[in-house]
């Protein structure tokens, strides 16, 4: 009798956690604006090459559209992300090119690809709460889907990059007025063997208590310096987006 009774307490307890909690949903149909993009495997022993500076970006802009849901409580935020990037390059290769121990002759013509997808699970606190201001800091763990490949008229070849990376992160918010807040939030990490940097300065405007638009900047930043592979991008985004709470 005890056990049942405790198994409803349990049941009433998380039916009540629950209708007092909050999601939200946010749609970022993001445009990206490549910046450097350096590749090199294996590093110290391949050819070390400026993706940017010696091919030709495919497309200038960018489709990287991102999707955030976040189930609060009180002061407690989890927050789950699906981010997809895909960079491709072609061109005349000015030099030979070794890559993953797959030679690429100078003169042949090269596409490049070079994709990051990341799914993200977080969590953070909210340490400060007022009518005006916001403040929280959590850890969020990254599992990167990611490659570099390279290909010619005769050969390709693709370094696939696939691994979890434990990120720092934070989120402010400043309401300057009723329904027009300044925020910014995003994850971070450095270690000896690489750096991340994802992080969103912008807007949001509340429509009603269901609807809010977004407007910002994203900067995406890092890449790993390892035995395998050297790696470091940067991309500069026009973030636009829709939170519906429910």
């Amino acid at each position: 009798m005890r056990f049942y009774f405790l198994i409803l307490l349990v049941t009433l307890s998380g039916l009540e956690i629950y209708a007092q909690s909050t999601w939200q949903l946010r749609v970022m149909p993001q445009i990206a604006f490549g910046g450097r993009n350096t590749v090199e495997r294996p590093n110290g022993e391949g050819t070390r090459i400026p993706l940017n500076n010696d091919f030709k970006r495919k497309s200038d802009a960018l489709f990287s559209p991102r999707f955030e849901l976040e189930w609060s409580y009180n002061r407690h935020h989890a927050i789950a992300t699906v981010a997809l990037l895909q960079d491709k390059f072609e061109g005349k290769a000015n030099q030979d090119i070794l890559y993953n121990n797959v030679l690429f002759n100078a003169g042949n013509n090269i596409e490049a690809v070079y994709r990051f997808n990341t799914y993200r699970l977080g969590y953070r606190y909210r340490i400060v709460e007022n009518q005006d201001f916001n403040f929280e800091m959590g850890a969020t763990i990254l599992l990167r889907d990611a490659f570099i490949s390279f290909e010619d008229e005769e050969k390709k070849t693709k370094f696939d990059n696939v691994g979890v990376a434990p990120l720092l992160s934070y989120y402010i918010e400043w309401k300057v007025l009723e329904r027009l807040s300044l925020l910014s939030y995003g994850d971070a990490f450095a270690i000896k063997v690489g750096r991340a940097e994802d992080i969103f300065v912008g807007g949001k405007y509340r429509f009603s208590p269901l609807i809010s638009g977004m407007l910002g900047y994203r900067l995406l930043e890092g890449g790993s310096d390892s035995d395998q592979v050297y790696t470091m991008a940067a991309f500069h985004y026009i973030s636009l987006g829709i939170e519906v709470n429910f």
